[in-house]
Order: C-alpha cells, then sequence, then structure tokens
C-alpha cells in the first residue's frame, strides 16, 4: 500500500511498535474516504489520502502518553494543542464546511466545489492557524502543504508526503516557520488556475455528489432540492419532480421547495397544480419577490391576467428594476392590449440589459 511512500510504511512501523509518542488512530472503513470525496467534490491528494485510510489522523506527541495522565482537568486537550494534530474525517470535514461557509480564500462570489482541504492544527494554546492542501481534482501534482495563520499564507513543503518525512525527523516538531516559502497560497491557486477547476463540474459528476451526499446524509432535503434543479437543467422532469417532492416530505415549511416544485409543474404539467405550489411559498414568504413572480406566471398560463398583474405591480413596487416581474407584466399588458404600458415595461428592460 505505502510502496511508493516510504514515509507512511516508516510512520505505520513506529505506530505497530507502540512508541508511546505515536498517537495516531485506527484503519478508516474501506470506501468511506471515496463517499466522502464525491460528496464534496474535491480529490484528496494520494498521499494524503493513504495516511487517511491507514491512521485517520493523530499526532506525534511532545511527551510520552503517560506524562499528559495527571494534566489537571481543564486542559483535557493537552496533546492536541500542543502538538501538530492532524484532524481525524469528521474533524476535517467540520472544519472543511466552516471553511467553505467563509469562502476562506475563494472570495464571497465563489459558487464551486470548495477546493481547500484541511489537514492538521497548528501547536500552540493561542490560535497558530493550521495547514491544508489543495484539491487534487485537475492538477498535475500533489498541492503543496500551505500553512495559513495570523498574516500567514505560504507553502511549507512541496506535498504532504514530504511533510510527514520532515515530521519524523524532527520527532513531530518541524520548524516550519524557518522554511516558510515566498510561494504564497494565493500565487499557487492563480498559477494552476484553482477556481477555474473548482467551477467546473458535469452533469454527471454534479449528480454523483449529490448522490453520495445522500448515501452520508439521507435527510438533508437542500440536497434532493438542488439535485432537483440540476434534473431539471437536464431535462429530467420525473427525475426532478421526485426529489421535490422528497425535500417537501422532509420539510413543508421551506417555501423554496414549493416555488421549485411550482415551476416544474407549471413548464411540464398542470399549471392548476403550479398554482397551488406557488401560492404556498407566497403564503410562507408572502414579501419574497420571486416567489410572487412565480404566482403571477401561473395565473397568467390559467388566464387570471388581472390577479397575476396584482402581483407583478406588488414586487416592482418594492423593486422596480426586477427583471422577472418586468418581463411577466409586459407579457400582461400585450394580452390585455394595453401596448403602450407594454411598450414601457420593454424599453425599461432594454435599458437595464
Amino acid at each position: 500500500m505505502f510502496d511508493t511512500f516510504p514515509n507512511l510504511k516508516i510512520l505505520e512501523k513506529k505506530v505497530w511498535q507502540g512508541t508511546e509518542k505515536y498517537n495516531f488512530n485506527a484503519r478508516l472503513e474501506e470506501g468511506l474516504l471515496e463517499t466522502y470525496e464525491k460528496a464534496y467534490g474535491f480529490v484528496l491528494p494520494e498521499s494524503y489520502r493513504q495516511f487517511m485510510e491507514r491512521f485517520n489522523g493523530g499526532m506525534l506527541l511532545e511527551h510520552s502518553q503517560s506524562f499528559y495522565i495527571d494534566m489537571t482537568e481543564w486542559e483535557p486537550d493537552g496533546q492536541k494543542w500542543s502538538s501538530f494534530y492532524f484532524y481525524e474525517l469528521d474533524e476535517m470535514i467540520e472544519k472543511f464546511r466552516d471553511l467553505r461557509l467563509d469562502n476562506f480564500l475563494m472570495g464571497i462570489d465563489f459558487s464551486g466545489n470548495y477546493p481547500i482541504i484541511p489537514i492538521c492544527r497548528m501547536p500552540g494554546w493561542e490560535s497558530n492557524g493550521f495547514l491544508f492542501l489543495f484539491s487534487s481534482k485537475g492538477l498535475e501534482k500533489e498541492s503543496p502543504v500551505f500553512w495559513a495563520g495570523e498574516n500567514v499564507c505560504g507553502k511549507i513543503s512541496d506535498n504532504f508526503y514530504e511533510f510527514i518525512g520532515w515530521l519524523l525527523e524532527y520527532e513531530g516538531f518541524p520548524p516550519v516557520e524557518k522554511v516558510l516559502h515566498t510561494t504564497s497560497c494565493i500565487d499557487f491557486m492563480k498559477e494552476n488556475k484553482i477556481r477555474k477547476i473548482a467551477t467546473s463540474e458535469t452533469f454527471e459528476e454534479e449528480i454523483e455528489r449529490h448522490a453520495a451526499y445522500l448515501s452520508l446524509f439521507p435527510n438533508d432535503e437542500w440536497t434532493y432540492c438542488e439535485r432537483g434543479n440540476s434534473y431539471v437543467y437536464k431535462g429530467m422532469p420525473q427525475e426532478a419532480l421526485d426529489d421535490f417532492n422528497k425535500a417537501i416530505d422532509i420539510d413543508n415549511e421551506n417555501a423554496f421547495f414549493y416555488h421549485c416544485r411550482g415551476d416544474l409543474l407549471l413548464k411540464h404539467a398542470s399549471p392548476r397544480k403550479a398554482l397551488i405550489d406557488m401560492d404556498t411559498a407566497v403564503k410562507l414568504e408572502p414579501e419574497n419577490k420571486m416567489f410572487l413572480t412565480g404566482r403571477a406566471d401561473a395565473l397568467v398560463k390559467l388566464g387570471k391576467l388581472k390577479k397575476a398583474l396584482i402581483d407583478c405591480n406588488k414586487v416592482l413596487g418594492m423593486d422596480a428594476n426586477f427583471r422577472l416581474a418586468l418581463y411577466t407584466r409586459k407579457d400582461i399588458y400585450e394580452a390585455l392590449g394595453e401596448d403602450e404600458k407594454a411598450k414601457v415595461d420593454a424599453d425599461l428592460l432594454d435599458n437595464l440589459d
């Protein structure tokens, strides 16, 4: 298993020998890492993958484990805080989610598969940051190991395998401050087009990601809704309807789910059923411009133009430049024979474009 990564073999031997300073975890369930990779849309660098499969995180302690037995009750995590602590899978995913929520390094406008994999907490009772890798998707070689901390975001080793060798060489405490490279994570991202790769996903990859996520979290209503919208985009209405139904079964108070199902029904099935869903969405969120416009669209399909016009006017009273409502109101005016009003909306849309 470790033929191409001898440093991992050395680490495994040290752990087997029962050396007290080597506090690492048991092997992960086979296939679990692959499922998480698919679910979150990243690809683990191979040396880190093999490390996690065999050890699932851990640490090389500063002292033997017996040293920590008598630590006071307010220092129960003394081993972790004083060591380079490699996250267990659950901890890595939790930290990954936190970084993704903040869009760390990627910017607030980022909407792809988050490519930053946190791997290790830096030693120290104060926040000294953490180590991370970039997803291997689209890269020709493994990501360097980067240190992210206060005023720090630079490379400390060429890859995870090299870092493990360095960790062993220094008995768990490599002098990272002395080797911090001038190569920043931002430079690496630009040179390797990380953002572009992270936002490129085929439909098959997207559906596979949703399916893997649901295998881990089978009651996640938002993933059902997201997959439903993926099916809509791909022209698979029955599959989309099944997923929207499932999302609503799990959470029947979410207006967005009703709007999504109503929009699907409006395009592929029954405008009357669509109106029921659109009306439910508006009742749950009466001031939502998108939901009001959706109900107006359903009313137009049913020939209830004056009621539809009321919804559009309400939306445009809140936001005179809301395009969806302008398009719908223009169509309503044309259907009512009010060509001058229709032209005003058409001209406004042209100016907005």
